[in-house]
């Protein structure tokens, strides 16, 4: 770890100061209880290691070994330099307003209002916009990963003749992610994410315990493309996978040194390959052994009746539950900032503080009893939500923080965030009609 904030200071030493202004916003931010680079990284490592991770087997079925891995490789990386864009657009911003953080939302509003005049009337609208899509894309996570952490609970149970209803198990679930959603800061969240991501290493290796114990064979119908409509959808689980937004910038807010996040050595970047490379592992070797009978959450392809077996799918059930205040957060943070605007600092704010964070463990496990589907909807959220504050909206606020003459030689920044914003509506558009094709087929078995 100590080499990596070595590196990371090491860049920043070298990027050094801009001397037409000097007002940096990292030292003017205000964080009550800022989080170290070990916990930032902890923090970084569950949030996008839950649920995902076990649903890359069925993506890469889709698309074939040798296009899963180029794939992930293509999409992570891509989708980490648009946040990055993200982050290095709403510092400028931050110096411009001379302001020590500006929240994603806000940032959208003030890039359209000095961007090109035909977006400016909009501004307002992308500002709500931003919000509802972050607010949105954490309680649909929050929503698999009730479905996800029950689906894994009943399996163990039927096989002891415990046979309930899916939405049995998801009910049971309400009263510890009651109790876990009124933790207060990240701060205190970081046991719960230590504990997760322990025992999520000992599913792992559970896991892979049953991926290699046979031997697999590598067929040639395994290499290829089974269809180019599959592309949207492993598109689609790849992004839900990959990309935590609101907990990403969540955390880049939080950190101590804000500084050691981003940049080529930076926290960010050396989480993401990381989770990439657990990615590839866990897809392909997944996709060997199971082969096109292969399910969205690679658990439930473990046998029912094998001890190991049971303790992994009991263990990852377990670490998702504990994701679960992390990632609801972020909708917490949004919600609450307005809330407490209007009511202020008294005792009506303490009892809204608590009934908030307890509406948003209702609404995404009352979603989950209503809907407890898993499979489809995992590329549905990655498509519909991802593809626009992972690609869309970063391009289109770094097009307008540097308007009208800041576009450098060629203007090769505005061409490159109109790529950007161009990839990612046709993974929006496409992915959510395939994903809402395959939500309907399943509705009509």
């Amino acid at each position: 770890m100590f080499v990596y904030e070595f590196m990371a200071g090491i860049v920043d030493q070298i990027k050094g100061e801009d001397a037409a202004d000097s007002f940096d916003p990292h030292v003017h931010r205000k964080v009550e209880k800022p989080t170290s680079y070990s916990d930032t990284m902890i923090h970084l490592l569950k949030g996008s290691i839950g649920a995902g991770v076990l649903a890359m087997s069925d993506a890469v079925s889709r698309v074939g070994i040798l296009l899963g891995i180029i794939g992930v490789a293509l999409i992570g990386s891509f989708a980490t330099y648009c946040i990055q864009l993200l982050i290095a657009a709403q510092y400028e911003l931050c110096k411009r307003h001379r302001r020590g953080y500006i929240q994603y939302p806000e940032s959208m509003l003030l890039a359209l209002q000095d961007g090109p005049p035909c977006l400016r009337f909009s501004a307002k609208a992308y500002y709500y916009f931003v919000e509802t899509t972050l607010v949105l894309w954490q309680i649909g996570i929050c929503t698999i990963y009730c479905v996800f952490v029950s689906e894994n609970i009943k399996q163990v149970c039927d096989y002891y003749g415990q046979e309930i209803s899916l939405r049995w198990h998801i009910c049971f679930l309400l009263i510890p992610l009651t109790a876990m959603g009124l933790v207060k800061d990240l701060k205190l969240l970081t046991p719960f994410s230590s504990i997760s991501n322990v025992v999520t290493l000992f599913g792992f290796i559970l896991v892979f315990f049953y991926l290699i114990e046979d031997d697999v064979t590598l067929d040639q119908n395994k290499l290829k493309l089974k269809g180019y409509i599959e592309i949207p959808v492993f598109v689609g689980t790849t992004l839900f996978a990959l990309e935590a937004v609101g907990v990403v910038l969540a955390l880049e807010y939080n950190m101590e040194k804000p500084k050691q996040f981003v940049g080529l050595f930076g926290l960010f970047n050396i989480g993401m390959v990381i989770i990439m490379s657990l990615y590839v592992l866990m897809g392909v070797f997944g996709y060997l052994k199971y082969g096109d009978e292969v399910k969205a959450s690679l658990t439930l392809n473990l046998p029912h009746d094998q001890k190991k077996a049971q303790a992994a799918k009991l263990i990852f059930a377990l670490a998702i539950l504990l994701t679960f205040p992390l990632q609801n957060f972020v909708a917490y943070n949004i919600l609450w900032q307005k809330i407490k605007k209007v009511i202020g600092e008294n005792n009506r704010a303490i009892l809204a503080d608590y009934a908030l964070r307890i509406a948003l463990v209702i609404l995404p496990w009352s979603l989950a009893v209503a809907v407890p589907k898993l499979g489809p909807f995992i590329a549905l959220f990655g498509a519909l939500c991802l593809s626009l504050l992972a690609i869309v909206f970063p391009g289109l606020m770094d097009a307008c923080v540097w308007y009208p003459n800041k576009y450098g030689m060629c203007r090769y920044r505005l061409v490159r965030d109109i790529f950007i914003v161009v990839i990612g509506i046709a993974c929006l558009v496409s992915g959510c009609y395939t994903s809402l094709l395959e939500i309907m087929a399943a509705g009509n078995h």
